[in-house]
Formats: C-alpha cells, sequence, structure tokens
C-alpha cells in the first residue's frame, strides 16, 4: 500500500481539493479507500508506532478527510473510514501523445463530431502531459452525468436496460457496441476512431464511459452497481471492454 515518497495525490472534500503527500497519510486514505478500518488495523497494515498513526489520523480528521466512529461491537475500540473522494494524483508527465492530438484537433476541423472527440481527448492527456492523472475524477463526471442521462432510458430490467445503453452509445459515439451476457455481463466496443488515432499506452483511457455507463446503472437499477473498463484500445487490444457487476 505504501505510496512513492515523491508522490502526491488529490481527495475531494466539501471543504474542497485538498492534496496529501505525506507516504504515512497515503497508506492510511488508501487502505480506507477500501473498507473501513479499525485503529489496530491500521496500525498492523502500516507498520507503524500507534502513536504515530494516531498523530496521522487527527490530522485527517482536522482535514474531513477521515471520520471515526465507535465499534457498535466494542465501544471501546474506533472505527475509521473515508469521508472524501479520491480524484486523482501526480505523474510523470506523458507528452508524446498529447503533441500528436494537438496535430489531429488541428486537421480535423472539418468534421465536427471528430474534432469534438479529439478536443476532449486533448483536454484529457493533456493534464497528463502537465503531470496530472485526473481519470478518477473524469470518472466521477461521467457518473453523475449518467444518473442525470437516466431519465432518457425506459427499462428497469437489467438486460433490456444493457440494450438501451448500447444503443445510446453507439448513436453518441458512433461506434458499434455488442453486449456480452454471461456470469459477468459486459458492453464490448469497437470504436474506429480510437483504432486509428489512440495508442497503446498500457492502460485504459475510457474513464469518462466507464462512469455514464456506472451512473445510469445505478439510477436505474437503484442497486450497488460497479462497472471497470478491462481492456481498452490503450491497453493494446482491438476494442473496449466494460465489465458489469451488480
Amino acid at each position: 500500500m505504501a505510496r512513492p515518497e515523491n508522490k502526491t495525490e488529490f481527495f475531494y472534500t466539501e471543504r474542497g481539493l485538498i492534496a496529501i503527500g505525506s507516504p504515512v497519510k497515503l497508506q492510511i486514505l488508501n487502505l480506507l479507500r477500501e473498507e473501513p478500518k479499525s485503529f489496530d488495523e491500521i496500525v498492523k497494515h502500516t507498520a507503524k508506532a500507534k502513536s504515530t498513526i494516531s498523530v496521522h489520523l487527527n490530522n485527517l480528521r482536522s482535514c474531513e478527510l477521515v471520520e471515526e466512529n465507535s465499534d457498535p461491537e466494542d465501544r471501546r475500540k474506533k472505527i475509521y473510514s473515508l469521508t472524501s473522494h479520491y480524484i486523482g494524483c501526480s505523474q510523470k508527465p506523458f507528452i508524446g501523445h498529447y503533441r500528436n492530438l494537438l496535430e489531429t484537433v488541428a486537421t480535423s476541423g472539418n468534421d465536427r463530431l471528430r474534432f469534438m472527440e479529439t478536443l476532449f481527448y486533448a483536454l484529457r492527456f493533456g493534464f497528463e502531459a502537465y503531470g496530472i492523472n485526473n481519470a478518477p475524477v473524469v470518472r466521477m463526471i461521467g457518473i453523475d452525468i449518467g444518473k442525470h442521462l437516466s431519465s432518457n432510458f425506459e427499462s428497469s430490467a437489467p438486460e433490456e436496460l444493457f440494450n438501451e445503453i448500447a444503443s445510446f452509445i453507439e448513436f453518441h459515439g458512433d461506434c458499434q457496441v455488442s453486449v456480452l451476457m454471461g456470469n459477468s455481463p459486459a458492453f464490448q466496443v469497437e470504436d474506429d476512431f480510437k483504432a486509428r488515432s489512440m495508442p497503446a499506452t498500457g492502460k485504459p483511457f475510457c474513464a469518462l464511459r466507464e462512469g455514464i455507463i456506472e451512473g445510469v446503472l445505478k439510477e436505474k437499477l437503484g442497486k450497488k452497481c460497479g462497472v471497470l473498463e478491462t481492456e481498452c484500445y490503450g491497453t493494446g487490444h482491438t476494442h473496449c471492454l466494460f465489465e458489469i457487476t451488480i
């Protein structure tokens, strides 16, 4: 769970954006991103002294990044949980593809769809070019958009809703979408534009679409849902695959 010494991660609270660079604080926050933990569990996972963890937890509480509650089974014990949202981190600048996208923006002005899509990816990779991985906040924005878009979908039955979402993505994304049904339902998206212009960066880059799908599903099904892009043009695949858990 340890993070590199020179890495900064960004968390959002109602007070605004908070940057954390302390490796110990980042260990604690990333533990709590998984699930709430007791004080003793945090000490065990971080391998730090109790006094050290106590100081860091108090500081994180004062920043409203975490909260402390009594364990319902033993009120002498304290349980800590995250009250903030992870929205990104610093990273080594990734410049090459950003420059290529800027060139593509300049030559796609006569195609409105391609211009807007290239412009979006220039913004997306522009953050990475300047040393910020903003995929988590892009995904959160996607979830917000998906929830507000949900009123455009009629079905509340999973399989029918999947087909509606697939048609919606095809229409607005100028791509081909297949609904794969099995133990883990998934959307497979084939996109000629991404196949031609997106590089294999070693990681998925469709955080916005991932979030939109999740937001629609959560709002329409009224259940806890998760969407994870496991294959992408960015990972060297010939399609994007969004796996769904409900």
